[in-house]
């Protein structure tokens, strides 16, 4: 077991974190079982990890990142698809509840979550002051990329829903260890906006698409290049609006 840490992050790609890494000049750390980054700051030690995609993936980070370093809070965090329009790219959704939706049977289940960490009932406040669009919401975790037309209306009772494929498990892992715990996605896709075909995939796949990849998309439809263009811009708008949002943490932590 390593020495605590006052909060740890989590992130299933390292796209959703590296302006933070950046910004706070972290140092991956070496000889780990998945990618991890250690910074420090005035008031304490942190940490920043890749889980990967998928639940699967989330719950077992969540899990390893407790035992070895006993966070004293655990913040999920990364790319989100709105299903409601109020939300616009780039906009930071704190989840206020989380859920488990199966897309086959569409039924969804909320998932007990830990309490929230102390300070992050002031973290809205700092972030509407900074000028970034600010919602509560409801994270749905999901197994893989749905259609937002077949299941929009289904989970319309909840607040401002947000899907993704990490942030239930995370919840849970936390809950089940006693750990306080906040989530944080930013969005990418807009409600009414689907993810592509070839993109969802490689996705389903799990595998990160390389320069190699999106090449090879190019040449099988040269439209595609708009497609990929406006998400590119979209996840550097979302991750840099995350990097604010961690950088607010650190300094309520």
């Amino acid at each position: 077991m390593s020495q605590p840490v006052l909060v740890a992050f989590q992130a299933a790609l390292v796209q959703e974190v590296q302006p933070f890494l950046r910004r706070v000049k972290a140092r991956r750390l070496p000889g780990q079982p998945l990618p991890v980054w250690e910074f420090r700051w005035p008031t304490g030690r942190g940490l920043a990890v890749v889980s990967g995609m998928g639940a699967d993936a989330a719950a077992r980070a969540a899990a390893w990142i407790i035992e070895q370093y006993q966070p004293q809070s655990l913040v999920a965090l990364g790319f989100g698809g709105a299903l409601t329009p109020e939300l616009p790219p780039g906009a930071v959704v704190l989840g206020q509840s989380h859920w488990r939706y199966n897309p086959e049977t569409k039924v969804s289940e909320e998932v007990a979550a830990p309490p929230y960490p102390v300070w992050s009932a002031r973290l809205g406040d700092r972030l509407r002051a900074a000028g970034l669009p600010v919602f509560q919401g409801s994270l749905v975790t999901t197994s893989e990329i749905i259609s937002k037309a077949g299941h929009a209306d289904l989970l319309a009772h909840l607040t401002h829903p947000v899907l993704d494929m990490e942030t239930s498990a995370a919840a849970a892992a936390a809950q089940a260890r006693g750990v306080p715990f906040l989530a944080l996605r930013a969005i990418t896709d807009v409600a009414g906006e689907e993810i592509p075909g070839f993109l969802a995939q490689a996705v389903r796949e799990r595998r990160t698409p390389t320069v190699t990849q999106a090449l090879a998309w190019l040449a099988a439809d040269p439209r595609r290049v708009s497609i990929l263009y406006l998400l590119w811009r979209r996840s550097r708008l979302a991750a840099g609006h995350l990097a604010q949002a961690l950088g607010m943490v650190l300094e309520l932590c």
